[in-house]
């Protein structure tokens, strides 16, 4: 069954139904091969400090979370073919349409919460 959950800042819904991969398989798999995110807004890898776009078809937005969900570092408009650095401070990251961080104004620091059904808070 696949988990989703909602991601807002400041009490605003800024992302839905965000798909949550928090098993070894589903973090490896991630958006490989796909040619969109489809119905999915976005993909939470729970845990992760780094991300490829290896064998990925389109540009993404990367968003580093820390355990409380503060934004500790972003990758934005990642094309296909590249990896991200090790972040150290991360324990998840938001891999959403590339521009999504820039519509969102999200900046290092801005704490986000997830909601709904697959909420990740609750490992």
């Amino acid at each position: 069954m696949k988990k989703y959950t909602n991601i807002t800042k400041e009490g605003r819904i800024i992302l839905e139904n965000v798909r949550v991969a928090g098993s070894f398989f589903s973090r490896l798999s991630g958006l490989m091969m796909k040619k969109s995110l489809g119905g999915d807004g976005g993909l939470l890898l729970v845990p992760c400090r780094q991300i490829h776009t290896f064998m990925m078809r389109f540009p993404i937005d990367a968003v580093f979370l820390s355990r409380e969900q503060e934004i500790v570092h972003i990758e934005r408009g990642l094309v296909p073919g590249r990896m991200t650095p090790y972040v150290k401070d991360a324990w998840s990251v938001l891999e959403a349409p590339a521009g999504f961080a820039a519509e969102s104004r999200l900046s290092v620091g801005d704490r986000l919460r997830f909601e709904g059904r697959g909420n990740p808070d609750k490992r």
